[in-house]
């Protein structure tokens, strides 16, 4: 795409939802005799870690967290492996927990041999974060998907089965200065991913809200539910398959 940078506006995002495991103190609690030995291991994990990006300093580890590891061995949908990670994230909740769903999948699709990770249960962390900059791109809005150049990248910003094109287009847009793009989920139809490249987006240093909630996964279904509250989301793996299986992005880059 050309020219990124003149399609760069304020934009604000109310609630970005992102959804992760939960993190609890209770694993070095069970191995210290006292608040301050556990305090002390504590800030020893911490040494261990990569050191803090400067333009992170006070954020909670929930926002800061994607900008202090390095990129996953092939690197993300808009992010290569040389490049700094990305806060991703998605406008609506139903969109967090399906994108959470499928890499469960993928996952399981890894080993041969499943044994107990045939049927899990788990608890994960909802969060959301306010976004705002004036740095920011809307790949979903009505005037860019009415644009002639967007017409033609958008199925390759879709594709469920390759990062190659976002990947460059990840590039571009840091080069001109994005601090978070909105584009469409490849895997939800209707919904909207969020890719924050700058932690200097966020407008509070803390999460705005955070939810508990129960998943039940097997390799057919995936059942998200609110701890103390009924309703939930449901999702199944057919309707995210393509011939018995759902594509991974990084096969398309370890051709």
């Amino acid at each position: 795409m050309k020219d990124l940078a003149g399609l760069l506006t304020p934009h604000i995002v109310g609630s970005c939802w992102r959804v992760v495991e939960t993190q609890e103190t209770a694993a070095t609690m069970a191995i210290t005799d006292s608040a301050a030995e556990q305090s002390r291991l504590e800030e020893l994990l911490d040494l261990s870690k990569p050191k803090v990006p400067a333009d992170c300093k006070g954020l909670s580890y929930l926002l800061m967290t994607p900008f202090r590891y390095p990129p996953l061995h092939y690197g993300s949908r808009f992010g290569s492996t040389w490049e700094r990670g990305i806060f991703y994230g998605s406008c609506e909740l139903k969109t967090a927990f399906a994108e959470t769903a499928v890499y469960f999948w993928l996952f399981q699709q890894g080993p041969k041999t499943l044994g107990p990770l045939e049927k899990i249960r788990d608890q994960l962390t909802a969060f959301s974060v306010k976004l705002i900059s004036q740095k920011a791109l809307d790949l979903d809005s009505a005037a860019f998907a009415h644009s002639e150049e967007f017409a033609s990248a958008r199925e390759n910003i879709n594709r469920p089965d390759s990062w190659e094109y976002t990947q460059q287009l990840g590039k571009q847009l840091r080069e001109s200065g994005a601090e978070f793009i909105i584009y469409p989920s490849s895997r939800l139809a209707g919904g909207k991913n969020i890719a924050v490249f700058s932690p200097l987006a966020f407008a509070e240093k803390d999460p705005a809200q955070q939810q508990l909630w129960h998943v039940r996964f097997t390799t057919d279904s995936c059942v998200f539910v609110r701890a103390g509250i009924s309703d939930g989301f449901e999702f199944y793996k057919k309707d995210f398959s393509v011939d018995g299986r759902i594509p991974h992005p990084s096969r398309a880059l370890n051709n």
